[in-house]
């Protein structure tokens, strides 16, 4: 199957529903398919073939969707990039994922790809062009839907080869989702949870209005009101910006959605109970990766019960919590997550694979991270495996050690990172973003008292913010790398 005859499907049956809203661009369906196939011939006069890497690295959520499809109907491949990605970083990635072209909406020079320049004339240029839908060209089947990057945290982004059936099950697979009418999203399309939830909500029938990406916490309040939004999807990051901005209220700001999805980072129990009483009781948060998709999910009266999880692994995933020899581990107890899913992704492109985090094996897909779950079904996160501290032969999680600083007053975020060091092997670090008054003694003392010797952090560097990157999770390389040049 191929997604764009999906879409071709959608068109057939809802050709005047709303599909797509933005400040640039709305499309019903039938103008959707349309505005795709008039797309998808133009790109395939530029060279755009079968079985091609095409990169997406525009602002407009709206034409990159287009694109999305328009690229499926040709049989080639989409690789969305985050549009921060500068030149230099676009290069690399052109090489190092095979892609022909990138499609961009600011000129600049290229190396090693073709750039093609989606701007305010693209509507021009692709109008003269037949808008019947090209959806029988039996070249395109072998290719797959996406190749899905990494956000990246620890290096090198590693690309994740997504089939067009494992895509569609993304999109349908958990059938407790609910959207309404429009999904507001103000996330871009270069991350797979978004990309998951904008499709997912379309083969609903839903139309989904794009929030332009750079916005104040006040214009995306104001933007839900006036688009009358019933369901939005967001990270950990806006959630803490819409908390700092709105404070604490007797009612939740958006009492009329009936879900506010948020993923991509983890949430303290604090936040996510404040996010529930204060900006909509319809809190869902969610947990997947772009290499096995949707796992757990935590909403409803779980929220009250559970709010040290990421929710109940869901129906149709297999889970198991393993240890370094892959020995699967008893209930409560920590290790390595592996799930089975029948959305999980195929491969990782050319075999592009690290010591740690995202992998698959034998079968299973690994997608870094470590945890426990326990007989209810409940899993709780504790770390990457790429960020465990290791210090005098003791395995140091550092979300346990941000947990501890977390409950003094005077802290407002923290992260905690590993740092060479002989003889210990590792030494803990805390970056922590003060909200008030708060000295370095006053953090020793508190640590002291609430951890044990060999979890206790032997550097503390405040700093203003911590670095995120575009999907709202901390980078933790660039902390590592300020503690490098600091010396």
């Amino acid at each position: 199957m191929n997604l764009a005859d999906v879409f071709v499907g959608l068109a057939s049956r809802w050709p005047d529903r709303k599909a797509i809203l933005s400040p640039h661009l709305t499309l019903s369906f039938g103008q959707l398919t349309a505005r795709a196939a008039q797309s998808a011939k133009e790109l395939r006069s530029r060279g755009i073939r079968p079985g091609a890497n095409v990169g997406i690295c525009i602002r407009d959520n709206a034409e990159t969707l287009v694109l999305m499809i328009a690229i499926w109907m040709l049989g080639a491949t989409a690789v969305t990039i985050d549009f921060r990605t500068n030149l230099a970083e676009q290069a690399v990635l052109a090489k190092e994922f095979d892609l022909i072209a990138i499609l961009k909406d600011r000129h600049s020079a290229a190396e090693g790809y073709d750039p093609i320049l989606i701007d305010a004339s693209w509507s021009d240029v692709i109008c003269g062009h037949d808008a019947t839908p090209l959806w029988r060209n039996e070249e395109r089947r072998a290719a797959p839907a996406f190749i899905s990057l990494t956000s990246g945290t620890t290096g090198r982004p590693l690309g994740v080869v997504v089939d067009h059936d494992r895509a569609l099950l993304r999109f349908i697979f958990d059938l407790s989702q609910r959207f309404g009418p429009t999904l507001l999203n103000p996330l871009s399309l270069s991350f797979s949870a978004s990309c998951i939830h904008t499709f997912s909500a379309m083969l609903r029938g839903s139309a989904v209005c794009f929030h332009p990406i750079l916005f104040s916490p006040q214009q995306l309040a104001d933007a839900i009101v006036a688009t009358q939004a019933t369901s939005v999807c967001t990270v950990p990051s806006i959630i803490r910006n819409l908390l700092e901005v709105f404070g604490q209220r007797s009612n939740p700001l958006f009492g009329s959605l009936e879900a506010l999805y948020c993923f991509g980072a983890p949430m303290s129990p604090e936040e996510k109970m404040q996010a529930k009483a204060f900006l909509c009781k319809n809190l869902i948060q969610e947990y997947g990766s772009s290499l096995s998709g949707r796992i757990s999910a935590l909403s409803g009266s779980d929220l009250d019960t559970h709010l040290d999880t990421v929710g109940r692994v869901l129906p149709l995933v297999a889970l198991e919590i393993v240890d370094a020899d892959d020995k699967v581990l008893r209930s409560g107890e920590v290790g390595t997550i592996r799930v089975r899913s029948p959305a999980m992704a195929r491969a990782l492109y050319a075999e592009n694979t690290r010591p740690s985090g995202d992998q698959l094996k034998e079968g299973w897909a690994y997608p870094g991270d470590i945890g426990t779950v326990d007989e209810g079904g409940f899993l709780r996160l504790l770390g990457r495996t790429s960020d465990l501290i290791i210090r005098g032969g003791v395995n140091v999680h550092p979300s346990e050690v941000e947990a501890a600083i977390s409950e003094h007053v005077g802290v407002r975020e923290v992260a905690v990172v590993g740092f060479a060091k002989w003889p210990e092997g590792e030494e803990i670090a805390a970056f922590v973003v003060p909200s008030g008054n708060l000295t370095e003694a006053s953090l020793v003392a508190h640590c002291r008292a609430r951890l044990s010797s060999d979890k206790r952090p032997r550097k503390f560097a405040f700093v203003t913010e911590l670095p995120r990157n575009a999907s709202g999770k901390i980078s933790r390389e660039k902390l590592r790398q300020n503690l490098d040049s600091a010396g």
